[in-house]
């Protein structure tokens, strides 16, 4: 199924049929994951998320994009320089309470998730710190996967074949409903890009106890982990996060997502 457009994108899930504010809305505990070296960005940082874009840690967009949402608390699983992340957020976050969790071997994306998830008490938000979202709609997504009785909500971004093959690309139903996913594809089955938040059940925790790491890279990956919960019968659907979304792996991809900023 292809999209032409973002708004033809977002108008096929009915966006706009949502509320643009928060009124409730189930309560549910934040996960960034941040153990990340960022080694390919060849900067002069302690790590990762304190990438710069328009004189803002990437770090501080990505936890106030889910202030306006009901969060009982914060999980940050760290890892290299760990303490540098711990001491610039601190054990609350406007008010939130923050947990840490060390993951000491970089082992994919889920095998952070199962790290942290002893302390996983509630629906959550997965999040990834080295993405930025351009034109969130995340007050949006939360209304509506609180809306529905789903096991997991991604966000997509309408995007290039060239980004979703370093991201995963996912086939859909006409409901929107996932039905086969595939981690830096050859080919894309659409123009939507799978990004790495998800809002999630407790369901979702299951999975990973049966989940095996990728046969080629050795890790418990994302794409396996949700591919899993499908094939297992959960429920998994998208929804449009944002208009754009930069995963800040390069030099490169700093300098794109300034200029997209600068543009807009």
């Amino acid at each position: 199924m292809l999209f032409n457009t973002e708004e033809e994108y977002i108008k096929k899930w009915i966006i706009n049929s949502y509320p643009s504010f928060l009124i409730g809305g189930m309560e549910m505990q934040l996960i960034l994951l941040a153990a990340g070296i960022g080694s390919r960005l060849g900067l002069d940082i302690t790590n990762k998320c304190f990438v710069t874009i328009g004189n803002k840690y990437l770090l501080d967009y990505n936890l106030e994009q889910f202030l306006e949402i009901n969060l009982s608390g914060i999980i940050v699983v760290v890892g290299h320089n760990a303490q540098y992340i711990i001491d610039y957020i601190g054990d609350n976050y406007h008010g939130i309470p923050v947990t840490y969790v060390k993951q000491e071997q970089l082992l994919g994306i889920a095998h952070a998730i199962k790290i942290a998830s002893p302390y996983i008490h509630n629906t959550f938000i997965m999040c990834l710190s080295d993405e930025l979202f351009i034109n969130n709609n995340i007050k949006q997504m939360y209304t509506y996967f609180s809306s529905l009785d789903i096991d997991c909500l991604c966000g997509v971004v309408n995007d290039t074949v060239e980004n979703i093959q370093k991201a995963y690309t996912i086939d859909i139903n006409s409901n929107g409903d996932i039905l086969q996913l595939i981690e830096k594809p050859i080919n894309a089955f659409n123009n939507l890009k799978g990004t790495g938040c998800c809002f999630m059940k407790q369901s979702m925790l299951k999975m990973l106890n049966t989940l095996k790491p990728n046969l080629t890279r050795k890790e418990y990956e994302m794409g396996d982990w949700i591919q899993l919960a499908v094939d297992n019968g959960l429920t998994c659907k998208v929804y449009p996060i944002a208009s754009a979304n930069f995963n800040l792996n390069t030099q490169k991809d700093i300098e794109l997502a300034e200029a997209y900023l600068k543009n807009i």
